[in-house]
């Protein structure tokens, strides 16, 4: 919710997405390369709002959002998924995240220790595909918590992306519906409009694969046929 309903300013806007594959910076804060959480969001346009005395105070939510795109904040899908995820397992009392978080195919022992003390910076959709950091779970057994990733899909088959089940509805014992969030910019969405976004599937026949289903986002079932390696996923720890 407070992705969804970013509030800046007295006022809730959609976090916009970003992806620093393109900008490429390297040992940057993790909220200056889509990994922030929403308080490191707010934070830093504050900042940055006082730095250029920029009065965010008299923008709408539009130019608010505007205003948080051309500086390059916002939050990637994986950095989304480990926010919630990790939230979640502190409200279990099962701790952070990062602790559950392995990196078996770093091998020198500096880099790996740096993946460890930057878990949330280096938890992209691979470090979560990992069968040391998940396992794979059928259909009927998913539950909120789970994770549908979607490996190299696209035109040129180079992107990742995990959405996040939070919620799913039964009748007569038999899944029904799943609702899921997560943070993408869909080519029609233009420069700003673009995000954290809700979405579902209506599970038609159970008996059918996932991609079978009714799914209320078209273009994100379209990528989900382009991927080379579709599954569903739960973190090792849950």
């Amino acid at each position: 919710n407070d992705y969804l309903n970013l509030s800046i300013a007295d006022k809730k806007i959609q976090t916009p997405y970003f992806n620093n594959r393109r900008n490429k910076v390297r040992g940057g804060l993790r909220v200056l390369i889509g990994k922030g959480s929403p308080k490191d969001l707010v934070e830093e346009v504050t900042i940055l709002s006082l730095r250029e005395k920029a009065d965010i105070k008299d923008l709408n939510k539009d130019d608010l959002q505007k205003y948080l795109v051309e500086h390059n904040l916002g939050i990637d899908c994986s950095g989304l998924v480990y926010h919630v995820l990790d939230t979640e397992l502190k409200f279990r009392n099962k701790g952070s995240l990062y602790k559950y978080i392995r990196h078996p195919w770093i091998k020198n022992p500096l880099r790996k220790l740096i993946a460890k003390l930057r878990t949330v910076e280096n938890a992209g959709v691979s470090t979560f595909n990992n069968p040391a950091n998940s396992k794979e779970v059928d259909l009927k057994d998913i539950q909120p918590g789970d994770m549908i990733i979607i490996m190299n899909t696209g035109r040129d088959n180079n992107i990742h992306h995990v959405l996040l089940v939070y919620e799913t509805k039964t009748e007569n014992s038999e899944l029904r519906t799943m609702n899921y969030v997560h943070s993408f910019q869909y080519p029609e969405d233009g420069q700003y409009n673009h995000g954290v976004r809700q979405e579902s599937i209506e599970i038609i026949n159970p008996k059918k694969p996932l991609l079978e289903q009714n799914w209320s986002e078209p273009r994100m079932l379209d990528h989900a046929k382009q991927a080379k390696e579709f599954k569903i996923k739960r973190i090792l720890s849950s």
